[in-house]
């Protein structure tokens, strides 16, 4: 009974998965009866050996199953959020094909029967991005516990995208949301709702920026902006002022704003500054 509404629920966030998911189960067979004795000993095993340890894996695990994968590998900022499967037969095997999805600050990297590429890529687009999207970002716990992992990256991210200004002497801005107790709020709101409020947070700020600023969602309750052109002080004069009303609620939050002015300004001591 519990599988039932588990595979009810992922219809409804997966209608394409549901129309291809016989073909994808045709070529999934094929593919593995393709493989070697020992590879295809190592997957079953796996299978049936396979214990999810939440819902929401248990969830992940049957978009895996449905889409026919042989592995899935599921990263948010460069940190592992959820992994199935087994890396077999890359590139021996002509019948299996191994691509890497990416799509803002998500990579999924799949094997995958090869002639379900064009109905994966579709799947994947349309409809598994969009899901492992909201997943994560209402994922409190995975957030909480990777928000200081991927500082590396965020400071090789700005680098890159700063460059090409300070060499030109255009000065960078770095505005930092940081948002107090939403917590309590989102413990209430449920995945859906919980979801819907951050895209709100997201929708609210964004509103607010200039063409060339770019927006950074580090977590459910860090939000940085990049401004291109533009010192502190005018940053400052932009947001002193803003009121921000989600769902009725008055949200209290602390602005943090640094500014990035020549090459040699160090990127990791800005955002220690801006407290991330």
């Amino acid at each position: 009974m519990v599988q039932e509404e588990l595979l009810s629920e992922l219809w409804n966030y997966a209608p394409l998965l549901q129309k291809y998911s016989n073909e994808l189960e045709m070529y999934w067979d094929e593919a593995l009866q393709d493989l070697e004795s020992n590879s295809k000993d190592i997957f079953i095993n796996y299978l049936n050996n396979f214990s999810p340890t939440s819902v929401k894996e248990l969830i992940f695990y049957y978009y895996f199953l449905y889409s026919g994968c042989f592995y899935l590998h599921i990263k948010y900022l460069n940190q592992t959020y959820l992994e199935f499967g087994k890396k077999i037969e890359i590139i021996i095997n002509p019948l299996l094909k191994h691509s890497k999805f990416l799509w803002n600050s998500l990579e999924i990297y799949a094997i995958f029967p090869s002639k379900s590429e064009k109905m994966i890529g579709e799947i994947f687009a349309k409809e598994f991005f969009p899901f492992v999207r909201k997943m994560v970002l209402n994922d409190i716990l995975f957030l909480k516990r990777n928000i200081y992992d991927y500082l590396e990256n965020t400071i090789e991210f700005i680098e890159k995208k700063s460059k090409i200004y300070l060499e030109k002497n255009i000065p960078v801005t770095l505005t930092h949301f940081k948002f107090e107790n939403i917590d309590r709020y989102l413990c209430y709101l449920g995945n859906i709702g919980s979801y819907n409020f951050i895209l709100e947070i997201d929708s609210y700020i964004r509103s607010r920026l200039k063409k060339r600023d770019i927006l950074i969602i580090l977590s459910y309750n860090s939000f940085l902006v990049m401004s291109i052109g533009a010192r502190k002080e005018i940053i400052f004069e932009r947001f002193k002022d803003v009121y921000i009303e989600i769902k009725s609620l008055v949200l209290d939050y602390h602005i943090y704003i640094e500014s990035l002015l020549t090459l040699d300004d160090s990127v990791k001591e800005i955002l220690q500054k801006l407290k991330i």
